[in-house]
């Protein structure tokens, strides 16, 4: 008789550390966001996998647009139709421009709306990296600040979580409007804290 044991037990269940993304998915999960829209792209990987792995769980989920402003008019039209905040997001480069016509009609119109753009990691600012979003590159941060409540560049993962929930305080108060953070792909790819409980009960606020 075999002393093996199944093979379905002797396989470890391998548990990916979280990362600075899967805080922000549980900060949208305290909230009870159902949807996050956008359009993939290299940049904003790491904020789709914390989706994938959120959606797998019952949480948050992604919905991929044909076009980034689209993906603007549906977070627009999410936060119109529930009283929730719409959150949209987009790689850098091209991903970011083509947001701005749907963001900019959401701030006319007082709609709360979280604004995630990516950047290239840290290390390539200024380097002539591809779709480089930095103050050297197109400046992302600088585009958007004309037609948003809150405007900034997460350039360090000690600013995640505070800067995080500024912007959708920003964006859920009063005038209400889109709130933008920028967040370079390194640092959304970072390992976060054992736990991604946020640290900040926004749900007591807008809950």
């Amino acid at each position: 008789m075999s002393n093996l044991e199944p093979e379905s037990e002797l396989q470890e269940k391998v548990v990916a550390a979280p990362e600075m993304g899967d805080l922000l998915v549980a900060y949208l999960n305290q909230l009870g966001i159902e949807y996050v829209f956008g359009v993939p792209g290299g940049a904003i990987e790491p904020l789709y996998n914390a989706l994938a792995r959120s959606e797998r769980q019952g949480g948050v989920r992604a919905v991929v647009a044909r076009h980034e402003t689209g993906a603007a008019f549906m977070a627009d039209g999410y936060a119109r139709n529930t009283g929730k905040l719409g959150v949209c997001c987009s790689t850098t480069g091209p991903g970011a421009t083509n947001m701005i016509t749907g963001v900019a009609s959401a701030y006319e119109n007082n709609v709360p709306m979280l604004v995630i753009t990516a950047q290239t990691a840290i290390s390539t600012f200024g380097k002539g990296a591809i779709q480089d979003s930095s103050c050297t590159g197109i400046n992302t941060v600088g585009l958007y600040q004309h037609c948003t409540r809150y405007n900034t560049l997460i350039s360090h993962p000690a600013q995640f979580e505070h800067k995080l929930s500024a912007a959708i305080m920003s964006a859920m108060g009063s005038p209400a409007g889109p709130a933008h953070i920028s967040v370079p792909r390194d640092v959304m790819a970072l390992q976060a804290s054992e736990s991604t409980a946020p640290a900040t009960r926004l749900n007591d606020a807008f809950g």
